[in-house]
Protein backbone atom coordinates (compact mmCIF):
# COMPACT_ATOMS: atom_id res chain seq x y z
CA UNK A 1 0.00 0.00 0.00
CA UNK A 2 1.44 3.35 -1.00
CA UNK A 3 1.85 6.19 1.44
CA UNK A 4 -0.26 9.14 0.45
CA UNK A 5 -0.44 12.53 2.05
CA UNK A 6 -3.38 12.67 4.44
CA UNK A 7 -5.91 15.22 3.24
CA UNK A 8 -8.29 16.91 5.60
CA UNK A 9 -11.31 18.86 4.46
CA UNK A 10 -12.30 21.75 6.70
CA UNK A 11 -15.64 23.48 6.42
CA UNK A 12 -17.83 25.80 8.36
CA UNK A 13 -21.22 24.52 9.32
CA UNK A 14 -24.06 24.72 8.42
CA UNK A 15 -23.80 23.89 4.74
CA UNK A 16 -26.66 24.27 2.26
CA UNK A 17 -27.08 24.32 -1.49
CA UNK A 18 -29.65 26.30 -3.42
CA UNK A 19 -30.37 29.94 -4.10
CA UNK A 20 -32.01 32.89 -2.39
CA UNK A 21 -34.21 35.21 -4.41
CA UNK A 22 -36.29 38.29 -3.69
CA UNK A 23 -39.64 39.24 -5.10
CA UNK A 24 -42.16 42.04 -4.91
CA UNK A 25 -45.86 41.33 -5.41
CA UNK A 26 -49.36 42.71 -5.64
CA UNK A 27 -51.71 41.81 -2.83
CA UNK A 28 -55.24 40.48 -3.14
CA UNK A 29 -56.99 43.72 -2.20
CA UNK A 30 -58.29 45.32 -5.39
CA UNK A 31 -58.32 48.84 -3.94
CA UNK A 32 -54.67 48.71 -2.74
CA UNK A 33 -52.29 51.13 -4.43
CA UNK A 34 -49.99 48.23 -5.41
CA UNK A 35 -52.43 47.48 -8.29
CA UNK A 36 -52.15 50.99 -9.74
CA UNK A 37 -48.52 51.83 -9.02
CA UNK A 38 -45.76 49.32 -9.93
CA UNK A 39 -43.45 51.12 -7.48
CA UNK A 40 -45.86 50.36 -4.62
CA UNK A 41 -45.59 46.57 -4.76
CA UNK A 42 -45.33 44.73 -1.44
CA UNK A 43 -42.04 43.19 -0.37
CA UNK A 44 -39.35 42.30 -0.72
CA UNK A 45 -40.20 38.70 -0.01
CA UNK A 46 -37.27 36.32 0.32
CA UNK A 47 -37.29 32.75 -0.90
CA UNK A 48 -34.85 29.89 -0.63
CA UNK A 49 -35.01 27.41 -3.50
CA UNK A 50 -33.22 24.09 -3.18
CA UNK A 51 -33.66 20.35 -2.99
CA UNK A 52 -35.13 18.55 0.01
CA UNK A 53 -35.14 14.76 -0.20
CA UNK A 54 -34.56 14.95 -3.96
CA UNK A 55 -37.45 17.34 -4.63
CA UNK A 56 -37.14 20.98 -5.67
CA UNK A 57 -38.48 23.03 -2.79
CA UNK A 58 -39.22 26.71 -2.18
CA UNK A 59 -39.40 28.18 1.30
CA UNK A 60 -40.40 31.74 2.15
CA UNK A 61 -37.91 33.14 4.65
CA UNK A 62 -37.28 36.46 6.37
CA UNK A 63 -34.46 38.87 5.54
CA UNK A 64 -32.30 37.77 8.48
CA UNK A 65 -32.51 34.09 7.55
CA UNK A 66 -31.83 34.97 3.90
CA UNK A 67 -28.55 36.55 5.00
CA UNK A 68 -27.63 33.47 7.06
CA UNK A 69 -28.52 31.09 4.25
CA UNK A 70 -26.29 33.03 1.85
CA UNK A 71 -23.42 32.38 4.28
CA UNK A 72 -24.34 28.70 4.44
CA UNK A 73 -24.34 28.55 0.63
CA UNK A 74 -20.85 30.10 0.69
CA UNK A 75 -19.83 27.30 3.07
CA UNK A 76 -21.23 24.79 0.57
CA UNK A 77 -19.31 26.35 -2.33
CA UNK A 78 -16.10 26.30 -0.27
CA UNK A 79 -16.65 22.64 0.59
CA UNK A 80 -17.26 21.83 -3.09
CA UNK A 81 -13.96 23.54 -4.03
CA UNK A 82 -12.10 21.54 -1.39
CA UNK A 83 -13.63 18.29 -2.64
CA UNK A 84 -12.70 19.14 -6.23
CA UNK A 85 -9.12 19.91 -5.13
CA UNK A 86 -8.97 16.62 -3.21
CA UNK A 87 -10.15 14.70 -6.28
CA UNK A 88 -7.60 16.51 -8.47
CA UNK A 89 -4.76 15.69 -6.08
CA UNK A 90 -5.88 12.07 -5.89
CA UNK A 91 -5.99 11.76 -9.68
CA UNK A 92 -2.65 13.56 -10.06
CA UNK A 93 -1.04 10.90 -7.86
CA UNK A 94 -3.13 7.98 -9.12
CA UNK A 95 -1.57 4.54 -9.07
CA UNK A 96 -1.82 4.18 -12.85
CA UNK A 97 0.45 7.21 -13.21
CA UNK A 98 3.09 5.58 -10.99
CA UNK A 99 3.43 2.45 -13.10
CA UNK A 100 1.06 0.17 -11.27
CA UNK A 101 1.13 -1.63 -7.92
CA UNK A 102 4.32 -3.02 -6.43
Amino acid sequence: MSKQKKRVIHFKSPVIDGSVSTAFAKCGQKNCRCHADPKALHGPYYRWIGNVNGKKTTRTIDAELAKEIKQWMGNYENLQRQIAQHIKETLDSAIWKRGGRK
